[in-house]
């Protein structure tokens, strides 16, 4: 891992500290979250019990879109450098190949670019992915945790001890713990930020509409997420190291 991975973890801190307003001309009966949930439906494949990689790459190209209209460009052209990763080897491979995620993983694989024990080589299809896919983990825990009506500090903090702690060097779980402990706002201002209401227009409608939305979306990542770590750890491919 190298220096793009703290990139990818500043613009992670700051996502959750800013305000959604700049998407105020999406209409309040479908929030962000829901828009996100509707992208990503068509990933999982409940016939075949795999990704299809062509929704996947356009559900997060979705997601990037999301991360620019909220203000988040640095984290989104990370993001996007990812999402490059991974259609870079799609856009080279044999249809055949390239329909499932765990396919595509295969063929760069055999193609003999990454290392043992599942290093990776930084500019692979397989790193973005797996950036991707912690990324998409780490808020997959949040918003359960918010939803089961934790403290938004609490599920953040827990959240990134689980997905993202794990692959950071000492210096980086210091400054990811602190901040975290420090931004994160009150939960109703979050769940307004998260439906892009304003703080003095959300009431109890406008917070089970958030909370449907989530819960929506959550429901939608959550075999996404299995079924991509299921393919990495069958493949050799849980790069582990620390950034």
């Amino acid at each position: 891992m190298n220096g793009m991975d703290t990139i990818f973890t500043i613009g992670l801190l700051l996502i959750l500290a800013t305000p959604i307003y700049s998407l105020r001309g999406v209409q309040q009966s479908k929030t962000p979250m829901s828009s996100l949930a509707h992208s990503f439906e068509p990933v999982y494949s409940n016939e075949g019990k795999y990704l299809n990689v062509a929704e996947l790459l356009d559900a997060c190209r979705d997601f990037s879109s999301v991360l620019r209209k909220i203000g988040q460009t640095t984290l989104a052209r990370d993001f996007e450098s990812n999402i490059r990763k991974a259609e870079a080897l799609y856009n080279s491979a044999p249809s055949s190949q390239r329909q499932s995620l765990s396919s595509l993983l295969l063929l760069e694989r055999e193609s003999g670019i990454h290392g043992p024990n599942g290093q990776l080589q930084d500019y692979s299809a397989a790193t973005g992915l797996l950036w991707i896919r912690r990324y998409l983990e780490f808020h997959l825990d949040m918003y359960s945790a918010i939803l089961a009506s934790r403290d938004p500090t609490d599920a953040a903090i827990d959240a990134y001890k689980t997905q993202i702690e794990p692959f950071h060097g000492w210096a980086l779980r210091k400054l990811f713990t602190v901040r975290l402990s420090t931004m994160m706002p009150p939960r109703d201002e979050l769940l307004a930020m998260l439906g892009n209401f304003k703080t003095q227009e959300f009431g109890k409608k406008e917070e089970q509409l958030v909370l449907k939305d989530i819960r929506s979306l959550v429901s939608t990542w959550q075999p996404i997420v299995t079924q991509w770590r299921t393919a990495y750890q069958d493949l050799d491919l849980e790069d582990t190291r620390r950034a």
